[in-house]
């Protein structure tokens, strides 16, 4: 099964605390890691747009990513949230720390 690193923004702190901790708490991810503070320039609507924002780095596999990209759509105030899925190595260590995780 493969590991996923899911890259996530948010608008702030406040969603990015409680998509971190629904997707953890239904095991859909076994960490994510929440960075302040990053300055996003892109174009939407047609406009160039820059916010602060928080990025999520969502560790799951391949079983649950669907399941944790359904959540986070419903958690997530954006039309569009930031979902890119890259698939990771892992030492065998972490990789087995994720998977029972995710498995219980």
């Amino acid at each position: 099964m493969t590991i996923k690193l899911v890259l996530c923004t948010t608008p702030d702190e406040k969603t990015a605390q409680l998509i971190a901790n629904t997707l953890v708490k239904n095991r859909l991810a076994a960490c994510v890691n929440i960075i302040k503070g990053i300055e996003s320039v892109y174009e939407w609507q047609g406009k160039i747009e820059a916010d602060t924002e928080c990025q999520l780095i969502i560790k799951t596999n391949t079983q649950f990513a669907l399941q944790a990209f359904d959540k986070v759509s419903e958690l997530h105030p954006y039309d569009v949230p930031e979902w890119l899925e890259l698939n990771a190595e892992a030492s065998s260590a972490y990789g087995q720390w994720l998977q029972t995780t995710l498995q219980r």
